[in-house]
């Protein structure tokens, strides 16, 4: 075994002193080096690191240079050396601190590895081939701390806008009746006419809410050693703010552990009732530095806007429920939208069978907002009353003392009559009755009686009864009578006959109208 070795030693030393090319850096050959202490050493290869320290007498660790000097060696000024994968002529290193340069001597020279702040190699080894008898690292101070810390501010609001609704209605006539708009519908047409809805909807201008404000909170470590973080400090506008770390809000003091390389990520949100202006600052605090970062608050558009549009509706007792449109708030100034609608309002709409008075309720709303408004339309319809009436001939014969009913018989024989149609004359006076047309009798030659009633507008004729006989009255089981029921015509006559024409007439009622 030592045969072996002797034989590699001289054939190492017949080697060109050229470097070998298996670390990370080439080494730079000093034939001629002169060993001293770390700092000599660290100097005389003309390095600027301030810190020096030396592993000697590398060969020593057993009789035959087979060296294993893996493990950690600790400097003065803090550092760790770390050595793994050693033997007699190679080499593993890392150092907690940075650094310019690695002496490796054997024999007469040495390799000097230099670094721009590295903090690991391997497979670095002597000149010549020999075995490495020590090692000097020459190192700086340790890295600073260094935190990259970014945040945002997103802002949001709601915007809520205003309206505001009223409804009229207005009647081309103009006619009113306890503050309410009234139509008069006559029979004979003389009170139709239109009645106009209007519905204003104004804008109101808005009312700004739920102002709010969140963000994110990076915080890198873009050095090279961990760092602890102990406050994380969010003023929004000169508020402090609740931050929350990994899901969890951060008390103060804190305790984050940030490696080297590692990202923490943070969020915030913060609302309020009114706007806030000024700058949103984050200041983190590790245990060596302050870090901070700074964005403004900027208020732009609204996030959420209510009510910006919205839909009006119309519900009436004459048509029902309908859309009458929509309305957009406007970007700035003010707005005012207007509905209108109308209806033609007729008696003959109606008719007898429908008179009466009538109050259309009509309310048009905001849907979005629940707001409305109402008009009230009046209508009356005139109406008939209706009354007995009968035809006076001349001459004519009273149904009274004979009866307690007033009408008249009347005697004819054959000729051609026209009479007056007399409604309401009680006591068969005419001044109290209502003249409402007339009553065509026709005895004709073949015996005959023919009646025609000619009643005139706006009257209306709703029954008829006609008797013609030659007794005053009608019999009935030989006994008078002058009940309309009873009365019979059943020519042919001749000679001298009496005629009595009954008729119900509806006579528009005299009091309707305002």
């Amino acid at each position: 075994m030592r045969a072996i070795y002797v034989i590699g030693a001289l054939l190492a030393l017949m080697l060109l002193a050229a470097p070998v090319a298996a670390a990370s850096v080439d080494p730079v050959l000093f034939p001629g080096w002169q060993s001293g202490n770390a700092a000599f050493e660290c100097e005389q290869a003309r390095c600027e690191c301030p810190y020096a320290y030396k592993i000697d007498k590398w060969g020593d660790a057993n009789e035959w240079g087979d060296a294993d000097m893996d493990g950690a060696y600790q400097t003065d000024e803090g550092n760790t050396f770390t050595i793994s994968n050693s033997d007699d002529a190679t080499f593993d290193w890392e150092s907690d601190y940075p650094v310019c340069a690695v002496i490796v001597k054997a024999g007469q020279g040495a390799n000097v590895y230099y670094y721009n702040g590295a903090y690991s190699d391997t497979g670095l080894v002597a000149p010549y081939g020999k075995d490495i008898s020590h090692v000097t690292f020459c190192f700086s101070d340790p890295p600073a701390e260094q935190l990259t810390v970014t945040k945002t501010a997103v802002t949001s609001y709601t915007r809520t806008h205003k309206w505001s609704i009223c409804k009229s209605v207005e009647t081309e006539n103009g006619c009113t009746h306890e503050g309410s708009p009234k139509i008069w519908l006559y029979i004979d047409g003389s009170g139709d006419e239109k009645a106009i809805w209007t519905v204003n909807v104004a804008y109101g201008g808005y009312d700004d809410s739920d102002y709010n404000v969140a963000g994110v909170i990076t915080i890198k470590n873009t050095g090279k050693v961990d760092a602890v973080i102990t406050s994380i400090e969010d003023l929004l506008g000169g508020t402090p703010v609740t931050v929350y770390c990994d899901g969890d809000a951060v008390t103060e003091p804190c305790s984050y552990n940030l490696p080297a390389g590692d990202t923490l990520t943070c969020t915030y949100t913060y609302g309020a009732d009114d706007r806030f202006t000024g700058c949103n600052i984050v200041t983190v605090t590790t245990e060596k530095n302050t870090y901070s970062a700074s964005v403004p608050i900027v208020w732009g558009e609204p996030t959420y806007e209510v009510n910006k549009e919205v839909t009006i509706k119309d519900i009436s007792d004459l048509s029902g429920e309908r859309i009458l449109g929509m309305v957009t708030a406007p970007d700035c100034g003010s707005l005012t939208k207007t509905f209108t609608y109308c209806k033609h309002f007729a008696w003959t709409g109606y008719g007898k069978d429908n008179c009466g008075d009538f109050t259309y309720d009509n309310i048009a709303s905001i849907v979005e907002t629940g707001q409305f408004a109402d008009a009230t339309l009046n209508v009356n319809v005139q109406c008939y009353l209706y009354e007995t009436a009968y035809a006076k001939g001349d001459p004519a014969v009273c149904f009274i003392p004979t009866f307690n009913n007033w009408g008249w018989t009347n005697p004819i024989v054959p000729d051609e009559y026209n009479w007056p149609l007399w409604a309401g004359a009680g006591q068969c006076d005419t001044s109290k009755g209502t003249l409402v047309g007339t009553v065509d009798v026709v005895y004709g030659t073949d015996g005959n009686v023919n009646v025609d009633y000619n009643v005139d507008s706006p009257n209306s004729l709703e029954e008829t009864h006609v008797y013609a006989g030659y007794n005053m009255f009608p019999l009935r089981k030989g006994k008078q009578t002058v009940a309309p029921g009873q009365y019979t015509n059943e020519g042919p006559f001749d000679g001298k006959v009496y005629v009595i024409a009954h008729a119900v007439v509806g006579i528009p009622d005299p009091n309707f109208g305002p």
